[in-house]
């Protein structure tokens, strides 16, 4: 009897012990599988970008890498989330996936929420209307622009911003900027020079960077502009000019628009004009500052995208006919 009874025993553990194992060999297996998966380089061969909104579910992330074509089966993600349980948070931002992310990396870039650094650039001479309308384009962009940004308040330069940033704060961080760089500049300025503020130096610099193309050039333009303002002339700048009449619709100026009287013609109007024409580069901030030590009073292009400089009316006139001339022979070449 007792025989039999340890017999019986062993009959019945035998089976247990084999489902066991058989279970445990399940559970490495689809582990192995899983880990495999999650470490297997990914099917896409060049970089891809995904957004994940606030708010989104795995089934919608899941759409989304599946859509961007950096899963080999959709199903993949479900099971390499579930394994991570609370180690994988994926977070709202615009990702950039390396091509042929693996799963793992896939997912600790959305678990640490490093969002893509996207890069917008501010052209030298920009106009705000300009600088506005091309931020109002770009939809990854959040938010309205309030009302009333200066002319020439904004600081021509690269900035790095992320996606769903508010378009208001890209241009308070342009704003800030230029006036470090003004007050900056305005501190360690050229004695005796003919503006009282430092926001007179900003209206002078964006003259300067409609005027001239290199920082030679502008240190020149400045000295000249100096010289007129202290002598009561008037600037006589046709960039202002062209900005009171076609601030919304840029065209060529005519006869006729010289003779027009707006707040920035200074063929018509003594001094400076009314508000910057521009958002002028530091270049022409510093130039504005430090002008050249010179006598000239004029300057005219000279046809091929540089300047001619003159002390006095009759040099003037003769570099004119020169522009002229070259302007006649090459009639899409460079304008004054």
């Amino acid at each position: 009897g007792e025989v039999m009874r340890g017999s019986a025993v062993r009959l019945i553990i035998r089976p247990a012990f084999l489902s066991g194992l058989l279970a445990l060999s399940m559970v490495i297996a689809a582990w192995l599988w899983v880990a495999q998966t999650l470490d297997r380089p990914g099917p896409h061969s060049d970089d891809a970008v995904v957004t994940i909104t606030a708010g989104s579910g795995h089934a919608t992330v899941r759409w989304e890498l599946q859509r961007a074509g950096v899963l080999h089966q959709i199903y993949h993600y479900d099971a390499a989330r579930m394994l991570a349980g609370k180690k994988f948070v994926p977070k709202a931002g615009e990702y950039l996936l390396p091509a042929a992310a693996n799963l793992r990396q896939i997912m600790d870039i959305l678990h640490a929420g490093k969002s893509l650094q996207r890069r917008l650039t501010i052209v030298e001479g920009q106009t705000s209307a300009e600088v506005i309308a091309a931020l109002d384009a770009m939809q990854h962009l959040t938010g309205s622009i309030d009302p009333g940004v200066a002319e020439g308040s904004l600081f021509p330069d690269t900035y790095f911003y992320t996606y769903a940033t508010k378009r208001g704060d890209l241009i308070t961080r342009m704003q800030d900027k230029m006036q470090m760089s003004l007050l900056a500049g305005w501190v360690n300025r050229q004695a005796d020079l003919p503006y009282s503020t430092p926001e007179e130096a900003l209206i002078m610099a964006s003259i300067i960077e409609k005027e001239a193309a290199n920082s030679a050039e502008r240190r020149l333009v400045a000295a000249v502009l100096v010289n007129r303002l202290r002598r009561v002339m008037r600037l006589q700048s046709d960039p202002t000019v062209r900005y009171g009449i076609t601030i919304d619709r840029p065209r060529p100026i005519s006869k006729a628009d010289l003779r027009r009287k707006t707040p920035w013609n200074t063929y018509m109007i003594a001094g400076l004009p009314k508000t910057a024409i521009c958002n002028p580069s530091l270049d022409s901030i510093d130039a504005a500052l430090h002008p050249a030590d010179s006598d000239f009073l004029y300057f005219v292009s000279d046809g091929f995208g540089g300047l001619r400089f003159a002390k006095t009316l009759d040099v003037h006139n003769k570099n004119v006919r020169l522009y002229r001339q070259v302007e006649g022979q090459n009639p899409k070449g460079s304008k004054p």
